[in-house]
This record gives C-alpha cells, structure tokens and sequence, in this order.
C-alpha cells in the first residue's frame, strides 16, 4: 500500500471516530431518558429501579430475600388438641417483616391463619400452642400468606431481652417451665412474646409453649411459668427465645403523656 493511501485511511478511520463520538453524544444528550428516581422504573443512569449513586444519590438495596421455613413439628397434647412450631428465618440483615401473615396446613383438616413478625437477620420460633382440631392430625406445615417487609437499621445489642433463669419440672400429671425475662434496653415495651422450645439427647424438638408479658420495663425483670398437662419425660435442653415488635409503635409504653418512638430505625 502505498504512503499517500496509508495516510487516506488513517485519515479516514479517525474521521469515523469523530463522527461516532459526536452521534453519541447527540444521542445522549437529546434521546436518552434522564433518571427520576421515583417512577418506578429503571431508568438513564440509575444502577437499579430508582437508585444508583451516581443517578440518585444512594446505593441500590440488595434485593429482599424470602423468609425460610424449616423444622415444622406437630406435637398432640390431647384428643384434638395439638402444639404446632415451626423454625422462620429472615436472611435479609437490613429488612425485617412488621407483619406476617401465615397458614398452619392441617394434613386433610384444612389450615388455620396466623401472624406474626421477625426483625433483620432473626431466626424465630413460631409457636402456635393448644391448636384444636376435629379430628386427628398426622402433620402439619406453615405457609408464609403475605410479608409486609419494612427497613429497620437498628444496632446490634440495641435491645436484647435475656432469660436470666431456667427451671423445668416434672411430675406424675404435669410439666413446668418457669423462667424470668430481663429487658436490658433503654425502652418499655407493652407487650414481649416469650416461646419455650424443649429438646430431647437428639437434640430433636420434643415439646413447645408460648406466653406473653405485659408491661415489660427498662431495666427489669418478669417472671413466666408455662405448663403442660402431662409429664414430658426425655427432656435435656430447654431454649428460651423472647421477641417484642420493635414495627409497632404502640408496643413503646407511653412515658410522661408522650408516646417513645424508635424513630432513629426507621
């Protein structure tokens, strides 16, 4: 090839460069959809649905993953009366669900509904005590129905509720739980959920219970006692697992005519 058309093709070739990058910056600037943020949609130059950090300012949340279900027991207590667990993890660190709406699939007596909640990254019992029936059951199942899921950036340790003792009894007619909840935390809750889960040298779930405290303060402490009534023999390992709303405003005990707020969560 000779010099002179050497030159016409490197002359050429950046020509077509130019031109590209001017038909592209023409595009860009008169044809393609600015980000807004707030419709919905993914958009110019938002990394996800309505975020991006260079588009909108914050980084795009992972997407909320699906609660998990795991170790389902039915236990019969009596003729048609039933205890039900079963184990629900939230693999999501910074979602928790303010209200779940479940199912306990009777195996051929249909279902009976249910609700509960789980915070950021929990692994929470669901007891459902004294579940009465028409008629025997072989098995049962949990089935998650609707989550509501909400974002709640809240500080590891920020609110633990501790049983700071155990003590299971068994006699000829009954079995007994006693143990005492301490709220170490600097908030009143109206209402904590407490869920007793017994296991055998297997480590195999053998039996459940549930109560609830009312009036739990900063601070302090409330005993509980559950009972079953039959003797429940094998036990070797009692858990003692207490959970409180922190979604719900109205679980902050009103203090001095003003209602406390987990406001700096939200």
């Amino acid at each position: 090839m000779e010099v002179r058309q050497k030159k016409q093709l490197i002359i050429g070739v950046i020509f077509i460069l130019l031109l590209a990058a001017a038909g592209y910056g023409f595009i860009d600037r008169f044809f393609i959809i600015e980000a807004t943020c707030s419709d919905g949609i993914q958009n110019g130059k938002e990394e996800g649905i309505d975020c991006g950090t260079l588009a909108c300012g914050f980084v795009c949340q992972e997407p909320v993953k699906p609660l998990q279900v795991s170790e389902e027991k039915l236990f019969r207590i009596g003729p048609g009366n039933y205890d039900f667990v079963a184990k629900l993890v939230n693999p999501n660190s910074s979602y928790g669900a303010s209200e779940i709406a479940f199912s306990i699939g009777l195996a051929g007596l249909g279902t009976r509904p249910g609700a509960t909640y789980i915070l950021p990254g929990q692994t929470k019992y669901v007891v459902h005590a004294s579940l009465r029936t028409e008629g025997e059951v072989s098995s049962a199942d949990l089935r998650v129905n609707s989550v509501q899921w909400e974002k709640l950036d809240m500080p590891a340790g920020e609110v633990e509720l501790v049983n700071r003792r155990s003590s299971f009894v068994v006699s000829a007619n009954e079995s007994a739980f006693e143990g005492a909840i301490f709220n170490d935390s600097n908030y009143d809750f109206d209402s904590v959920d407490v869920s007793i889960v017994l296991f055998d040298a297997s480590n195999s779930i053998v039996g459940v219970n549930h109560t609830v405290i009312r009036t739990l303060l900063s601070n302090t402490e409330r005993s509980f006692r559950v009972v079953w009534p039959f003797a429940l023999d094998g036990v070797v390992r009692t858990e003692v697992q207490a959970t409180t709303n922190l979604f719900q405003n109205s679980n902050f005990i009103r203090s001095y005519g003003t209602q406390e707020r987990f406001q700096e969560f939200y």
